[in-house]
């Protein structure tokens, strides 16, 4: 049986995920203005935002916090 999420695992996928969508969004949105510079720094500042959630999913399979549930062991009585 998974334990509960923890809150800060909860707090670090919500700050990743909005932290990438709006540094995705600002790059987005500069290219079609065009500014190449800007652009660039804002798809840059994406990449901080995804090793979060990266660690984070990480941190939460270590854990067993997510991922298959743990095979439970035959007691040899088919019946």
């Amino acid at each position: 049986m998974h334990t509960l999420v923890t809150p800060w695992v909860l707090a670090g996928r919500i700050f990743a995920i909005i932290g990438m969508a709006f540094t995705a969004a600002c790059a987005i949105l500069f290219l079609v203005v065009p500014l190449w510079w800007w652009a660039l720094g804002s798809a840059l500042a994406f990449a901080p935002f995804f090793l979060l959630i990266v660690l984070v999913e990480r941190y939460q399979s270590k854990h067993g916090l997510i991922g298959p549930e743990p095979a439970v062991p035959d007691d040899g009585d088919s019946d």
